[in-house]
């Protein structure tokens, strides 16, 4: 099976750590078939450029924008993808196309089936769909139609479809349930020894995640007596609002920022952390949850979104509430608790639903089904 997956968000050279959730799914296909990977993007700056630099993808055109309409930007990323069609390598022959964000490149899906003559999929990871997009405008509808031409859709969490579903309305597509991918042999326990007060973030720091809620629940912990520490991880655009939180609290000892965190690092983290920290208004998965779980690191995160299908209390601390006293009073008094929560436990627990061998077996199925018979395939010329 050769799959050619059409990304927007991926790693590339403006943005090393972009969305490595989609990577990490499409790494571990690998032993189910070939797989080519094109970064097709229409982003909005202040100016005109256009990237083609491959950092992972086999073919990048990230082109950047001064407009902003949203049916300008759609039939813009059309043509970018048409173009890539047209200019392919013809030698290459593909069996399904897997789409990743639906949103904008599959604004003219339709259009697309007939040119492109293959079966189509899409995976989407994005949160945007709960909120409307942030908008009532007409285009809205262009988008529900996407999901109203019984293209299979792949989702990371039944929060995700449900939230999809709701915005687009009937009728709705096939929906699967794929889960995020692990590397269960990097993010594994090991003879390492927690350290009691020691606390972890990491994440892209944008909305909807809060991360100045942790750094102001470490501030009350230790107003308790608790010696709270917490070491955050990653960039983003909320990385301001992080140090003015840290400076506001008087927290500068025992709020570390880290910076960028290759996996291994992570790992290593995860591993010798009290538990992870995960405060967010909503996620659609949680792949840094997973990953904390599956080296034998307890989790408190938001009770939100697709964290609520996995974390449990024989897990971690699911926080019902997204205000510094509410993550306070949790962490307080689940502190001994969470020290005596079994690593090789927790990272059994939640094995089955993301090791990356078990999340490929799934996602294969999917794409077979959908792409049917091999011989009935052939990528038009």
């Amino acid at each position: 099976m050769h799959v050619l997956h059409i990304v927007g968000w991926y790693p590339n050279h403006l943005k090393p750590f972009e969305t490595p959730f989609i990577e990490r799914h499409v790494r571990a296909l690998a032993p189910h078939g070939t797989n080519t990977v094109w970064q097709l993007d229409v982003r909005q700056g202040e100016r005109w450029s256009l990237h083609r630099r491959s950092l992972k993808a086999d073919r990048t055109l990230i082109l950047t924008t001064p407009l902003r309409r949203w049916l300008l930007v759609e039939w813009m990323a059309t043509g970018l993808i048409l173009w890539a069609w047209l200019t392919r390598d013809r030698r290459q022959r593909f069996d399904v196309i897997n789409f990743h964000i639906a949103y904008p490149n599959c604004a003219r899906l339709g259009l697309l089936r007939r040119v492109m003559g293959l079966p189509l999929v899409i995976t989407e990871h994005w949160s945007i769909y709960r909120l409307g997009f942030k908008s009532g405008a007409k285009g809205l509808d262009r988008i529900r139609r996407i999901f109203h031409l019984g293209v299979p859709l792949i989702t990371v969490s039944r929060a995700l479809a449900d939230d999809i579903l709701n915005f687009a309305g009937p009728p709705h597509p096939p929906v699967h349930m794929v889960a995020n991918a692990v590397d269960t042999a990097l993010f594994a326990p090991a003879p390492v020894e927690r350290e009691p007060g020691r606390f972890f973030a990491i994440a892209t720091w944008r909305y909807p995640k809060r991360p100045v809620l942790l750094v102001e629940a470490i501030a009350r912990l230790r107003a308790r007596g608790r010696d709270a520490r917490l070491r955050i991880a990653g960039g983003g655009a909320d990385l301001p609002a992080i140090q003015e939180a840290i400076a506001r609290t008087g927290m500068h000892e025992h709020v570390t920022l880290i910076g960028q965190a290759t996996p291994e690092a992570a790992a290593e983290e995860m591993r010798r952390s009290h538990a992870l920290l995960h405060a967010s208004d909503y996620e659609t998965f949680s792949a840094v949850c997973a990953e904390a779980l599956c080296c034998g690191t307890p989790v408190v995160a938001s009770h939100v979104g697709g964290i609520r299908e996995y974390l449990t209390p024989a897990l971690g601390t699911p926080v019902m509430e997204n205000s510094p006293e509410a993550w306070c009073d949790a962490m307080e008094k689940d502190w001994d608790r969470l020290l005596t929560l079994d690593p090789a436990g927790l990272a059994a627990a939640i094995r089955p639903l993301v090791d990356a061998r078990l999340v490929a077996e799934r996602y294969a199925a999917v794409l077979r089904s959908a792409a049917g018979p091999s011989d009935r395939n052939t990528t038009k010329r």
